[in-house]
């Protein structure tokens, strides 16, 4: 019997070759940690397919079949590695071979079809198919059917030749034979979509997700899912006792348990405890924290960790945005192996809980190629989505059609927010989303007067910063990085010597240190006095206490969430306002435009709708004195209503489904995008990182050393010791790691719609060093400065101002 190999030797680990048997037995192995782990995968996916229809019995007969395809998938997914090309291949180490057929394609043809038909539906045999032809994502279309054939034929001595006694078939395999030619049809797995029934689509979409994951944890070795599950809010209650022994679940916390088992709507006053109440519902499940922040994401992380996990999360937590790696490094690992692992099992969704950012989990929204793990996995997982009236309206478009595609598949949201619009409401139900929905708002009454407010009818200003500032703990929110930015330099150059910045447009080393000192500032125990000004990045999720607001107006939800920051969780007595609203008075406050171009022509970009700025404008006219937590609610409830908007001609909703229907219509693209592709427009809007030309000067030996070090690298043929080898790659992993974390240090998000108003001429400062391994520096015509971030300097184009929000990434 042949030893045939499903690796080669740049691949495997050590001096041993993986073979076809040793690979698939380990997908088997970890198919059975899947199905030990999640058992109810199917039964829920078809629940939720059928799920207006009375078909338990069917769904438990599918559920059970679609374990079965799913094994078979596994082993039978690389069985046409046996060819001789793709030996040959193999065994010299190389990428391609003249005249190779892709394996899966060999693969479908030992797929016993006559008994196949004897077990399940066409349906089910098609989905089968087509899952293992396209665990890969590969160009059929320029195959020719006669070489095809002829490389069948070829195969038949190699069948004969291979040991099957080493697996374990869940039906055996047929000596190979030729595929009916419309299974070559069709250059993309997405047609299937086009040609073939939605029911066969889905099934074929979680057949190739889970075998693809299944895949992946073989190949690199570690487990599809960590063994052990925890309870998330087993010891919440444990860490409270410590300070209060008769600490207990209050009522939000108790209601979000009751309900674990279904999709959930809830809002919840700021303090309440709605992170606590999350995890109670997310139980022991496969789980995804959503947040639009980042720094939310790190400070919620943390909380997560030292509450529920005991700083001993490991095998448990992940964190998925931009900035993971550094915070893998910041764990402080003593153990070089492992290293690599952890980071792998990250990036896989090995973990029982993530906390991540929107675009981290929702990019499969695109169909772009290869996106049915994520689906597949978010099938059988519970999601989290935190303050979801914060998301800009393209990206509410993507998150709600992501939650309809997530629960048709079997899967579970929560969405908790302080403030939630009736018209949020509408657009879930009107897309077909199906939740249950407190009964009413959770609202604590022992705290019901926190916020005194005084509207003021006039632009903010620092002279009536300086006013109304009482030496306290002051905290300013602008609508702008422009605004902030102006306010903050105005404050200094009239001696306020105690005055703090902080907005996205800092480097990373920067920011982290500014997040740090405000939640370190911003804490209750904390008596300090001094003012801090930023952006929509102290809106949300940050748990921090001033005893002050000094706010423009935005738009209510927005102004609340601010709000929510001052006097967190306790009453308020004074007999002065505690919180100052300007709301521009015969003016826009910054960041807001009128302009219809604002849709088209990102210059007249509006940080949140106009409409909802000017109604919110009109419904604080009248406001003066104590907003309690019902008053808040009963404000938006009136005048965020769907009716109300469309009579405003707000195009708010227009455009949430502008973008449902554009990503409908993705589903039957011959030529989906690929997921680097994705990346890019999910950031539309958004940013590109770049490195300011003067931090790149004054720090250009680390950069570009960090820069050499990524383009290291070592053979496997320099190593007598395949030991040593194993040991110097793990070394450089880790090495490659700490050089990105580096120069990622040093990078600062700008909107593209900047960058395109410097001429392409002008654009870069080169580098050839850093230009290799893919990043960009500024020219100086953009500033840099540690205490106020980015600037642009030009006078003579006024356009190219940074004046627009926060990146929410």
């Amino acid at each position: 019997m042949n030893e045939y190999l499903a690796k080669s030797l740049d691949q495997s680990e050590g001096n041993h070759c993986e073979t076809i048997v040793e690979h698939t037995n380990n997908l088997l192995k970890q198919y059975s940690l899947l199905k030990q782990t999640y058992p109810d995968i199917f039964q829920n996916f078809w629940l939720s397919q059928d799920r207006f229809n009375d078909m338990t019995k069917q769904v438990d007969i599918r559920s059970k079949d679609d374990w079965r395809l799913l094994e078979i998938a596994c082993s039978y997914h690389d069985l046409g590695k046996m060819n001789l090309r793709f030996q040959k291949k193999v065994k010299a180490g190389q990428s391609f071979c003249k005249g190779e057929i892709p394996h899966a394609l060999l693969s479908i043809t030992m797929l016993p079809i006559d008994e196949l038909q004897k077990h399940y539906t066409k349906d089910q045999i098609i989905a089968l198919i087509f899952a293992i032809k396209w665990h890969h994502e590969r160009n059929f279309s320029e195959i020719d059917e006669k070489h095809y054939e002829d490389e069948i034929e070829a195969l038949k001595k190699e069948f004969a030749s291979f040991d099957y006694s080493k697996l374990s078939f869940p039906i055996p395999p047929q000596e190979p034979a030729k595929v009916d030619s419309k299974y070559l049809t069709g250059n993309l797995s997405h047609r299937l979509s086009s040609n073939y029934e939605p029911k066969i689509y889905d099934e074929f979409v979680i057949l190739k997700g889970l075998l693809n994951r299944i895949d992946y944890a073989a190949s690199g070795h570690y487990e599809i899912e960590s063994k052990s599950r925890v309870c998330l809010s087993q010891n919440i209650l444990q860490e409270w006792h410590k300070k209060n022994p008769v600490a207990d679940w209050n009522e939000l916390q108790k209601w979000t348990y009751d309900h674990r088992n279904e999709s959930i709507v809830v809002v919840g006053q700021t303090g309440l405890g709605k992170t606590e109440s999350a995890l109670r519902w997310l139980d022991n499940s496969k789980s995804f924290f959503v947040l639009p922040l980042k720094s939310a994401i790190n400070s919620i992380y943390d909380r997560i960790s030292r509450i529920v996990f005991q700083n001993k999360s490991h095998e448990n937590l992940a964190l998925l945005h931009s900035d993971m790696m550094a915070k893998a490094l910041s764990e402080k690992f003593d153990d070089e192996d492992n290293f690599e692992e952890f980071v792998n099992e990250e990036r896989s969704w090995s973990k029982q809980l993530s906390v991540a950012t929107l675009d981290q989990i929702f990019n499969f929204v695109y169909h772009y190629k290869n996106y049915e793990p994520k689906l597949a996995t978010l099938a059988y997982a519970k999601v989290v989505i935190d303050e979801i009236q914060m998301y800009s309206p393209d990206l509410l478009g993507y998150l709600i059609y992501g939650l309809s595609e997530i629960q048709k598949f079997g899967g579970k949201f929560e969405i908790m927010t302080a403030t939630l619009p009736p018209f949020l409401i509408d657009l879930l139900e009107s897309n077909g989303l199906e939740f249950k929905q407190a009964p009413h708002p959770f609202l604590d009454p022992k705290v019901n007067h926190r916020h005194k407010v005084k509207v003021l009818h006039k632009q903010i200003n620092s002279d009536d910063i300086i006013n109304l500032d009482r030496h306290q703990k002051t905290l300013v929110v602008c609508n702008t990085v422009k605004s902030a930015t102006e306010l903050y330099s105005e404050l200094k150059q009239k001696g306020v010597s105690d005055v703090h910045l902080i907005h996205s447009r800092f480097i990373r080393k920067d920011r982290n240190e500014r997040e740090k000192e405000i939640l370190e500032f911003g804490q209750k125990e904390n008596h300090s006095s001094g003012i801090w000004i930023g952006t929509q990045v102290v809106e949300a999720s940050l748990d921090i206490d001033f005893d002050m607001l000094i706010t423009e107006l935005s738009e209510l939800c927005g102004l609340f969430q601010r709000m929510g920051r001052c006097y967190r969780k306790r009453n308020y007595e004074g007999k002065e306002p505690n919180v100052y609203v300007f709301d521009g008075g015969d003016k826009l406050t910054s960041g807001i435009h009128e302009s219809k171009q604002e849709y088209d022509d990102k210059r007249y970009h509006s940080v949140v709708d106009y409409h909802l700025f000017e109604i919110s404008k009109r419904a604080l006219a009248q406001v003066d004195g104590y907003l309690t937590e019902s008053d808040k609610l009963k404000l938006i409830d009136e005048n965020y209503t769907t009716d109300k908007l469309l009579d405003e001609n707000c195009q708010l909703i227009d455009k949430v489904n502008d973008c449902i229907d554009y990503l409908n219509d993705l589903t039957f693209l011959d030529n989906p995008k690929t997921k680097e592709e994705v990346v890019n427009t999910f950031r539309n809007i958004n940013t590109i990182d770049i490195i300011p030309e003067q931090v790149f000067l004054e720090n250009k030996d680390k950069l570009e050393a960090a820069a050499k070090a990524l383009n290291n690298y070592i053979r496997r043929e320099d190593f007598l010791d395949q030991t040593e080898y194993k040991k110097q790659h793990q070394i450089l992993v880790k090495e490659k790691i700490k050089a990105r974390e580096v120069i990622n240090n040093y990078l600062v998000g700008i909107p593209l719609y900047i960058i395109n108003k410097v001429s392409k001429k002008d654009r870069w400062i080169k580098d050839k060093a850093l230009n290799e391994v893919g990043y960009n520096i500024l020219p100086a015509d953009f500033n840099y400065d540690s205490m106020t971030g980015l600037s642009y300097n030009d006078s003579k184009n006024k356009n190219a101002e940074i004046d627009d929000d926060d990146n929410i990434f």
